[in-house]
């Protein structure tokens, strides 16, 4: 990137520094998969105080943009013969984000994605070099935030802990593996993923974390009422 552009990728992130993310997406079939609905909730998080919002897919990022001038990290989700995830995959990706907008772009820096078509370090350096963005690197270990910053990632995110084979079936937050991205890494750390309370939030900017994301626990009302129905049931057994 330019002198101009990695000012202005630390101005970003600088701007994300202490905030809390709001993730407004919708798997495909859940009720709230219409861009109006999300485009108004992205609406309430940020009449809320949300410092950004992450966002999927080129419709939603631009609808999203529509509504505020703070950081939109955007992704591409796209899915495997096996249903496995995978995120921002390929340049062509990376560049409809930008085109509309996206403030910086995430990426599955994973060990699984190296072998790929388009493995993620050469994907960092297309991406600085011919959209001038900065990049979030989505890693699950803390051997992927380390590799992800030699890289050249501006930013690492735990999103992807619990999501791949190493780490398969993890549905909390493992506060390791922030700790140890916190002490290890020179670059900024994002909690994002298995993010249930404020407690949480309070603990990771405790930790050193730069930003945290938050998405179920404030988007989703199925997942939202089922952890109230599941107290009321525990209760009822008793």
């Amino acid at each position: 990137m330019s002198q101009h552009e990695r000012r202005s990728a630390a101005s970003i992130l600088q701007s994300l520094k202490g905030r809390v993310i709001v993730s407004c997406q919708a798997s495909s079939g859940d009720p709230l998969d219409h861009l109006d609905t999300l485009t108004r909730m992205a609406a309430s998080v940020l009449r809320g105080g949300a410092g950004g919002l992450r966002a999927e897919g080129v419709e939603r990022v631009t609808a999203f943009r529509g509504l505020t001038s703070l950081p939109i990290i955007g992704i591409v989700k796209t899915f495997d013969a096996n249903g496995e995830v995978y995120i921002t995959a390929d340049f062509r990706s990376a560049e409809s984000l930008s085109d509309v907008k996206a403030d910086v772009i995430a990426l599955d820096c994973t060990t699984r994605r190296l072998l790929s078509k388009e493995p993620w370090p050469g994907l960092i350096r297309r991406i600085h070099g011919e959209l001038g963005r900065p990049v979030c690197a989505d890693i699950a270990t803390v051997e992927e935030g380390l590799a992800a910053a030699n890289a050249g990632a501006d930013v690492v995110a735990t999103t992807l802990y619990g999501y791949t084979v190493e780490t398969s079936g993890a549905r909390a937050v493992s506060w390791t593996l922030l700790q140890a991205l916190t002490e290890q890494l020179d670059i900024p750390v994002i909690l994002e993923g298995h993010v249930t309370s404020p407690e949480q939030v309070r603990r990771a900017f405790d930790l050193g974390v730069h930003s945290v994301v938050v998405g179920s626990a404030i988007t989703r009302p199925e997942t939202i009422t089922a952890r109230f129905v599941e107290a009321s049931l525990e209760r009822s057994s008793r």
